[in-house]
């Protein structure tokens, strides 16, 4: 039985970012020490090609792409990026993951807050 998937349209530049997170999401998610975590290794979407992302509607792995967005600006200025074009890059990739999953970035960080 297939998996449900979203389907996201993204930019030259939003795939950018998309293969970037997807690559850090394996060390991520294979380095975790809980067994949840661990079980969403086999969720991670592929790196995303043509402008098409495909990630499956799991919460987890959603809130993981939308708090690490914006973690790549150094590496991205290293390839010559501009700070205008790094921010419209993430911010239009999460927007996207947003609107589709209706989950919102940093929310896991504020749960972790007010918890503690």
């Amino acid at each position: 039985m297939a998996l449900a998937k979203y389907l996201i349209s993204l930019t030259k530049d939003e795939e950018s970012v998309a293969g970037l997170l997807t690559r850090d999401a394996w060390a991520f998610f294979n380095n975790s020490v809980s067994p949840r975590e661990l079980s969403l290794v086999k969720e991670i979407p592929l790196i995303p090609r043509r402008g098409t992302f495909s990630i499956t509607p799991d919460e987890e792995l959603i809130q993981y792409y939308l708090d690490y967005a914006h973690v790549y600006d150094d590496e991205l200025r290293l390839l010559g990026w501009e700070p205008l074009r790094i921010a419209q890059a993430s911010a239009g990739f999460v927007r996207k993951l947003e609107d589709i999953s209706g989950q919102l970035r940093g929310v896991s960080h504020r749960s972790k807050r007010m918890a503690g």
